[in-house]
Order: C-alpha cells, then structure tokens, then sequence
C-alpha cells in the first residue's frame, strides 16, 4: 500500500500534434521520463521528441544530440507535468504522421533516426 499522497494538477486544452491515426504505431507500456532533465514544474507538451537513454529512461532530444544515441525515439503521447521526486509516465508514438509545426524538439538527426516510422512531410 502506498501512503505517499499522489500530486494531482489536471491539464486541460492539450494540442493535437497528429495530422492522422493512419499507421499510428504506441510503444507497449510508455515510456519514463527522466525528470531532472526538465525544471520542475515545467509541462512537457504532447509530441516532444525523446529518446532512451542508457539508464533506460527517456530523455529530450536537443540540438547537439547525434543520431547514433536516438534509440527508441518517438514523441511524447500527452502532456504532463513535472514535479519533485517523481518520473512521469508517458505514451510514446513510435510510428505515425504527425505535424512538424505542433511538434517540440524535432531535430534533423531526430528526422534521421525515426525515418520511415514518424512521417512529417504529408
């Protein structure tokens, strides 16, 4: 039994990122956020790129990070929101079309390591 009170901050109006649900592909079981690679407090919107570290937890895809490390790449499902002392839980899209413009650190080695599964130019 957990006796740990559970934070609780509803998120309302998420943007759809998906242009389609044609060939829309979820990783089974989600996937973890690190959580200390984001300020607390921050809302991490649907469809941010992340990839999987090699602590098996996901991280945000930046500027500088090379194709080679973009395992398990995909984009964040829903919104969720940071808080101290936990690691959200989050959906993964790992195949799909969704639309670039509504997407939150889409890279060009990002584009590269997810070619032919996450479409953005239909």
């Amino acid at each position: 039994m957990n006796l740990q009170p559970r934070y609780s901050d509803p998120i309302i109006g998420q943007t759809e990122f998906m242009r389609n649900t044609q060939g829309m592909e979820v990783k089974t079981a989600g996937a973890t956020l690190k959580s200390s690679d984001w300020t607390v407090g921050t809302l991490v919107k649907a469809g941010t790129a992340v990839y999987k570290g090699s602590d098996g937890l996901y991280h945000p895809v930046k500027e500088d990070t090379v194709e080679a490390n973009l395992v398990g790449a995909g984009l964040t499902m829903h919104d969720v929101r940071i808080v101290t002392g936990s690691n959200p839980i989050v959906g993964i899209l790992a195949a799909g079309h969704p639309r670039e413009s509504r997407c939150t650190g889409v890279t060009a080695a990002f584009k590269s390591a997810t070619k032919g599964r996450i479409v953005f130019d239909i």
